[in-house]
């Protein structure tokens, strides 16, 4: 079913997206990863937020995609386990590219100063997003 990937990308970046602001809903830390985003697309933060939540969530469905694809292809199950596997292996690679692009490079000041939160954060973010879009192609019934 080509459609479980969509709605589970939806429903997995909705996930990931409340984890990413959680921090700042607590006031535990300066994570900002959308406004960051888009701000590397403006060259602004005003405005910044809209762009980086169209990016993030056309990121979310298409990842949903490779993970399902990718998933398939390779043999294991599509399970909720191995998407949180996934998610987990994204995380990782998540975590070091926001530390080294947005928190060193951005080209907006306000954003380098993020602390460690950000990165654990994305990590944490990613590992939710996995496992939610898996448990959402679980719930479809793809995965058997």
């Amino acid at each position: 079913m080509i459609i479980a990937p969509l709605i589970a990308g939806i429903v997995g970046t909705f996930a990931m997206t409340l984890f990413l602001m959680l921090p700042r809903w607590l006031h535990r830390g300066k994570v900002d990863v959308i406004g960051a985003v888009g701000a590397l697309i403006t060259g602004k933060t005003e405005g910044a937020a809209g762009i980086g939540f169209a990016i993030h969530f056309l990121s979310g469905i298409v990842f949903a995609y490779v993970y399902y694809f990718s998933i398939k292809l390779s043999g294991f199950p599509l399970n909720w386990g191995i998407f949180t596997l996934a998610g987990a292996i994204h995380g990782v690679i998540a975590m070091l590219l926001v530390a080294i692009v947005i928190m060193e490079h951005h080209p907006i000041a306000r954003f380098h100063d993020r602390g460690p939160m950000t990165g654990i954060m994305q990590l944490v973010a990613h590992i939710v997003y996995g496992a939610v879009t898996g448990l959402v192609i679980e719930f479809i019934g793809v995965a058997k």
